[in-house]
């Protein structure tokens, strides 16, 4: 009998043991990528109309593949776009994939109801929504951009942004889109004067899209877990500082040298 039962134990395969019915409940086939989402949110309104909005479009168009090439290749970059005038309006239901992502053109009418996008987006940002798989999740990037002063009560909405633990320690940037943006407001914002950065014509538009949002692309998506210093563990407050410091620190020299080079076409101004 025990030589009996001792046969079929050298028998059994570790499919047999495991029987998931082919299931594969532990994720062995292949290994998770970590997701990064860069929320776009978009100032749609009325100021907006014309050559502001048509060189927006025509940017992000061209940026898209260029995120693409971006992402480690364990990462998988998502895209979010939260556009605001009158009304809120995710552009998608959900997040999309920089692989699978297909800019559609946006217009541009009504008032601009900055609170109530960050409201939506605090509520979006959520374990019970567009961001839940914390554990395989790098923290976001928010990337705002705006010709003008909120319609509506932004501060409301900053507020319940702000008690976000998704925006606490998501990477944030700001543009402001000509001369009626407000600088402060877009520090408020971002919460550093190192990330938020203005463009007067349509040439500085195109170069500051593309510098923030691959920058904070590359470094939203790096993983960070020891100190260079002390070789001690980062917490996820030092994780978030060492990102922001860097965002703020690229984006500011970047900025310096398409300016000193004179490469941005002024051209096309507003």
């Amino acid at each position: 009998m025990n030589n009996n039962n001792n046969e079929v134990k050298e028998n059994t395969t570790v499919d047999d043991l495991l029987d998931f019915d082919d299931d594969d409940p532990l994720g062995a086939t292949a290994v998770s990528k970590k997701s990064l989402v860069i929320f776009f949110l978009i100032d749609t309104s009325g100021s907006m109309k014309g050559k502001k909005m048509g060189q927006l479009n025509t940017v992000m168009e061209e940026l898209i593949p260029e995120i693409r090439r971006v992402g480690e290749a364990d990462t998988d970059v998502k895209v979010a776009v939260l556009t605001f005038d009158t009304d809120v309006k995710w552009m998608y239901s959900a997040p999309i994939s920089i692989e699978e992502f297909e800019w559609a053109r946006l217009g541009a009418q009504g008032v601009t109801s900055m609170g109530a996008a960050f409201t939506e987006l605090a509520a979006r940002m959520s374990r019970n929504s567009f961001l839940n798989s914390p554990s395989l999740s790098f923290a976001p990037v928010m990337f705002l951009m705006t010709d003008g002063y909120p319609s509506d009560d932004y501060k409301a909405g900053l507020k319940a942004l702000q008690a976000n633990s998704w925006y606490k320690f998501g990477l944030k940037a700001a543009l402001g889109i000509g001369d009626e943006a407000n600088d402060d407001m877009l520090e408020e914002f971002t919460g550093s004067k190192d990330t938020v950065v203005h463009a007067y014509t349509g040439g500085q538009l195109a170069a500051m899209i593309k510098i923030i949002a691959v920058t904070a692309s590359q470094i939203g998506s790096k993983s960070m877990t020891l100190s260079d210093e002390t070789n001690e563990e980062l917490s996820d407050e030092d994780v978030f500082a060492a990102k922001q410091k860097m965002l703020g620190q690229q984006i500011q020299e970047l900025v310096g040298d398409q300016t000193d080079a004179g490469d941005v076409p002024y051209d096309t101004g507003w």
